[in-house]
Formats: structure tokens, sequence, C-alpha cells
């Protein structure tokens, strides 16, 4: 047992290991992986292997079948078994090409063929396992970092800005001005406004909300003022209204451009006097101290300009504006978010879902997200009902979320997908992979078959499952070949 280098593991080194009883198999991957790009070390069988991986990290293990003593696959169920991070591609002669399938039934990355006829397939099966235990590894860190800091996600964010307006929150909280958040439906704006009054001196006072679309036009004025007995029909006795009830703390007025004109006037006389009358009150009125955060999806300005929505009233709210970007504009944190959800379901339905597929992350990442960080939620609290193993995966997914994450044209996709943080090459086989997925997932969902699907993209049948197997893909439609 002999390491091939000894220099440390950094940032971007692929650490592998190659198992083989045939030192001239172990001389060409040495010469194979001979750059900066990996970490090689050598076991000449299988107990030398395990003695190594008890104290050395390893990235991809590449090992042969036939081996004296422990066999290859033995040695994929210990490790599997004892470091599951670990990616294995098998290695095996023509005639153990069976072995090899099942090993990847076992949780084998793949294998490769010996004689080796083609040096840059094993390579890049190597950068593809590899690849696929990096982006397992995040989202391990990721689950850890939601486990550690259970509301941090929401708030946290790796977006231009959402870290201004995270950044504004704690001035924003020291002082009692009113303040306008805006954003689309179902982008933070009730948890951006709960995390004011949080940090803010009212923090142990109510923080009560009010939808102010959802609530009839001849109701909503009892449910913010209060009402005297007798002031309307079914008033059978006095009635404290929200601004009373939020008296020392916070009142949240949600999707404030649905209030109504005559209304305005009053919220206004409020916000300017903090002083309440109840309907159907002629002289007495309630001292009040209640902070008001409003927000709406709604262009106020707009609604000003023609006549909806009063300006004095604007003017008023709008004293500290905020403003939240769509999901769909802060792809970054969505890996963050998701596990955020993932481990509020699973606690609340008693699952022990640990972790979220490669594949399902990127069905997540690539998703439109019209309904943002709500429709988020809901989409991994479906998947979450449903799911019965400890790996959330994409079959679960609302299926209109799968269907929107692949339609874009072709520009669009990759566009997106383009990680400018990477050298060109890295770059470029992450676009090979997300290119394969798009692919494979795009021509199954078409023909509905294997054989039909196999036959339009060229490849051996066999092959072509073992494409998919590779890839996760394996919730598409089934049914008869789709014909022109």
């Amino acid at each position: 047992m002999n390491a091939a280098t000894t220099k440390s593991h950094v940032e971007n080194v692929t650490s592998v290991l190659v198992v083989d009883d045939e030192p001239q198999i172990r001389r060409a991957w040495k010469w194979m992986l001979v750059s900066d790009e990996f970490e090689f070390y050598e076991c000449a069988n299988a107990l030398e292997a395990l003695h190594l991986l008890a104290s050395q990290r390893i990235d991809v293990l590449v090992t042969d079948v036939m081996m004296p003593g422990i066999d290859g696959l033995e040695l994929l169920r210990r490790v599997k078994a004892e470091r599951p991070e670990i990616e294995v591609i098998i290695m095996t002669g023509a005639g153990s090409i069976p072995d090899a399938v099942r090993a990847t039934r076992d949780g084998a990355f793949d294998y490769l063929t010996k004689p080796f006829s083609d040096i840059e397939d094993c390579i890049k099966k190597v950068r593809q396992a590899a690849q696929l235990k990096r982006l397992r590894d995040e989202n391990l860190q990721l689950r850890q970092q939601v486990e550690s800091s259970p509301q941090g996600p929401l708030l946290d964010s790796e977006n231009p800005a959402m870290k201004a307006v995270n950044q504004q929150i704690g001035q924003i909280a020291r002082v009692g001005s009113t303040v306008l958040i805006t954003g689309p439906t179902g982008s933070g704006k009730t948890m951006i406004a709960r995390a004011i009054h949080d940090a803010s001196p009212r923090r142990n006072g109510p923080f009560v909300v009010i939808d102010c679309g959802q609530i009839p036009k001849d109701l909503i004025e009892s449910e913010l003022f209060g009402h005297k007995k007798g002031a309307f029909t079914h008033a059978l006795t006095d009635k404290a209204g929200l601004f009373e009830a939020a008296n020392g703390g916070t009142l949240f007025l949600d999707e404030i451009g649905n209030m109504p004109m005559d209304l305005q006037q009053k919220l206004l006389r409020v916000l300017q006097d903090s002083i309440v009358r109840r309907v159907g009150e002629t002289t007495k009125e309630v001292k009040v101290d209640v902070r008001v955060i409003g927000a709406t999806n709604a262009d106020l300005q707009k609604a000003v300009d023609s006549g909806q929505f009063r300006s004095d009233l604007y003017f008023r709210l709008k004293v500290v504006q905020l403003r939240l970007p769509a999901l769909a504009d802060r792809r970054e944190d969505i890996p963050k978010l998701a596990y955020h959800f993932l481990r509020k379901h699973t606690a609340q339905m008693g699952k022990t879902i640990k972790t979220i597929s490669p594949r399902c992350m990127d069905v997540l990442r690539n998703s439109r997200w019209s309904g943002n960080i709500r429709e988020l939620a809901a989409a991994i609290e479906r998947a979450v009902v449903f799911e019965t193993g400890e790996e959330l995966t994409e079959r679960h997914l609302p299926p209109e979320l799968q269907q929107g994450a692949e339609s874009p044209t072709v520009l669009e996709s990759f566009s997106g997908q383009v990680d400018l943080t990477l050298p060109f090459a890295k770059a470029l086989e992450q676009a090979e992979t997300a290119y394969r997925v798009a692919y494979l997932t795009g021509v199954m969902n078409k023909y509905r078959n294997v054989s039909a699907a196999a036959r339009h993209a060229e490849v051996d049948r066999a092959n072509f499952r073992r494409l998919l197997r590779r890839y996760g893909i394996t919730d598409y439609p089934k049914g008869h070949v789709q014909t022109r």
C-alpha cells in the first residue's frame, strides 16, 4: 500500500484510490490521473484498501471485481456500509459484466470494462463520480447548517438584493417608523415583517397580522378598529379591533393595496395621531402604541396615479421601503431554503428523510417558481408526504414543477447554469452533465418507453438503461410510444 503523491488535499482536488492486484493496471491509472486535478492512491488488494480508507479521505474508489481474498463486490458493500459518501467505480472483464451491473444496483457509480479502450472515458467517469460526491457533500453541509440555525436560511442569503434587505432589518427594528415591504406574492414579506418585530424593542409585544385582501370590505373596518355594541346587525357586544390587540407591538397589514378608499383616510389618521375610534362610537377614543408594517405585491405608485390609493397614505407608509426579489432572482438561496423546509416538514410528519438527491436539487434550482418561497415550501411538503426513503427524490415533486424545469429553450436552460466561478474545463463538464440529464429526461418523457427512446438516441438499449440509472432518471411517463 502506498500513495503516489504526498500533496495535502485542497479544494477541487479529487482523491482517487485504485485497487487492483495487477500492477500494470495500477500503473495505467497512475499515468492517467497524473494531473494536479487528482491525488492518486493505490492498493494491491481489498484489505490494504480498507486499512487506507480507515485513515485517509478518499473521494472516488476504483476497484477490480476479481481479486484474491475479498473481491471487489464485497469491498463495495463494506465501503458503502462504512463510508457511504465515497463513490465507487467497478472495473471488470468482458465476461463479468453481469457482476458489474449488479454492483451498480448495490451502489456503485458506474463500471469500466477491461482492457480500457478509451482513456478519456475513464478520466471522465472519475470526474463525474467526483462531481456527484461534491454535490452530496454540499447537500450534507447545507443540512448541517440548517439544523444548527433553524431560522437562518429564511434570513441569511447569498443574493445581493436580499443581503441589502437583511442588513437594513437591524437598523429599521431600532426605530418605530412605518415600513412598506413590496415584492411578488410568496416572496417572504410576512417573514421579513416578523424579523423586524423580533429584532425591535417591541419583541415582547404582540405581532398581529391581517390580510387586507381576504376580509370582505364591509367587515375590515370592524376588524381593524373594533365596534360598539349595536353599531350594526349582529354587533351584540363591544369588540376591540386589531389595533387595540396589537397595542405595544406590531400590526402587519398584508396586501394593503386592497384596502378600500374610505378606510385609507381612517388608517392615515391612526398613523398620524395613534388614536382609534371604534365603529359606531361617536366620542370615545382609544390611544394605541402600535408600529405598522404594510406589504403589497402591487405597484402602489401606479395605484396612486390612477386614483385607487391615497397619495398621503402612500407616502406615510413608505417612510422606509424594502423590496424583496422573486425566488427566481435569488436561485443561490434555493438549496438552503429547500433544506430548511425539508427539516421543518420531516419533523412535523415524523419522517427520517436526511438529504435531497442531486437530481432533485437540480430540478429545484431550475424551476420557474412563479409562486416564490411559498411554492417551494409547498413542493417540499408534498414530496415529504410521499417519500418513503431517507433521500428526497424528484419523483415526488409536483409534476408541473418538473415540466417547468425542463421546458426552457436550450439557450435559456444552459445560460442560467453556467458557473463562472469554475475553470472552463470544469464548467464544461458541469454543462455536459446537465445536458445529458435534460436530454435523457426529455426523450423518456416523449417516448415513454426505454426501447423506443434508445432507438431514437441511437444507443444500445442496455447502455441506455445504464445511462438512465447513472443520472437517477427513474420517474417518467409510461405508456405507448408517441407517433407523429
